[in-house]
């Protein structure tokens, strides 16, 4: 919120540093989402790189500015450790929680979400197991029971939920969400009240209960590319369906390449073809068009979306459809 202050109308010719090094609670940290990325010793693509970075290397993130020479949406830059700077687009910013592990699951399972900047997922609890997913920070998952393996120590069972498989990761380093969380909001708010408005030019999402604005945020909309590409499409909607988590999967085709994307938190649809509102752990571009059509958004974001929005979905139900959903303009 302290660095979202510094955009400001007009060319900033310095910005300061927000000095995150004495940050109290969990430290925050800096995932690299993209192998090879550079490390620079001031934040301009003009600087020196210091290093490349190895993807899913954590760092921690001491400090935020604004790149002085940089004239696109997103000119976050983080400190990593007090070592140089690396644009925010591929740091993916975390933290390494642990959770009590000795709770027990609801026979229909509940929903559970990834508080450490990654967890390695497998194939079974013991015996001769394979690695299957690195699922990330802030992704969700439905937890269907609780194991004890056999040498000691708890594991949850995942639902692969496009699959129709099971993988299993330590229990510790999955959240369990409580219902208080899974609540609407403003529920005493009219369905018809409520609006939200994606203006693709500027990459805001503005929502509304009646003329009243309640809720603002950053967003990365589909890119646009000549002969159609995954530019999200304009128009009027209303959401319809919702999933706390849903693994999201596509082929390579002529536009780019695919991607297989467990966990996508906090999915919102408003269109028959699959466009939702959802949460994005593999970049943090927002305010660029980065997605495949979709409306990609911080996960706490997504979350009060997903909230806020009708249809309501009840915490035991890990998808769920319904009329009178929330009005969506894309324009």
């Amino acid at each position: 919120m302290g660095l979202a202050g510094l955009f400001l109308p007009g060319r900033l010719v310095k910005a300061p540093l927000l000095d995150f090094s004495q940050s109290k609670g969990y430290e925050l940290l800096g995932r690299v989402a993209l192998s090879g990325y550079e490390l620079f010793d001031a934040p301009s693509v003009n600087a020196d790189v210091i290093r490349t970075l190895n993807k899913d290397s954590v760092w921690r993130i001491t400090g935020a500015t604004l790149g002085e020479d940089d004239d696109s949406p997103n000119r976050i830059w983080y400190e990593l450790d007090q070592r140089g700077y690396a644009h925010s687009r591929r740091i993916q910013p975390v933290r390494r929680i642990f959770n009590n592990a000795d709770q027990n699951i609801p026979d229909e399972g509940c929903l559970g979400e990834i508080t450490v900047p990654y967890a390695d997922a497998y194939d079974q609890v013991d015996g001769d197991r394979a690695l299957a997913y690195r699922f990330y920070y802030a992704a969700t998952f439905w937890v269907l029971k609780r194991l004890r393996h056999p040498g000691g120590g708890l594991w949850y069972q995942l639902l692969d939920d496009r699959n129709h498989q099971v993988y299993y990761v330590p229990s510790y380093y999955v959240r369990l969400v409580p219902e208080e969380e899974l609540s609407p909001l403003a529920s005493d708010v009219p369905w018809d009240a409520k609006k939200i408005v994606v203006d693709l030019d500027t990459q805001i999402l503005t929502a509304y209960e009646a003329d009243r604005v309640v809720f603002m945020s950053r967003i990365s909309s589909g890119i646009r590319l000549k002969g159609g590409g995954f530019a999200t499409p304009t128009g009027y909607f209303r959401i319809s369906r919702k999933r706390p988590c849903r693994h999201m999967a596509n082929p390579a085709n002529d536009y780019g390449g695919g991607f297989d994307l467990p966990g996508v938190p906090w999915v919102s649809y408003f269109t028959s073809a699959g466009v939702a509102f959802h949460g994005a752990y593999w970049h943090n571009n927002f305010g660029v068009p980065h997605s495949h059509g979709c409306i990609n958004m911080i996960p706490q974001a997504a979350k009060w979306v997903y909230r806020w929005t009708t249809p309501t979905v009840p915490p035991e139900k890990y998808v769920y459809a319904g009329e009178q959903g929330t009005r969506v303009i894309i324009q």
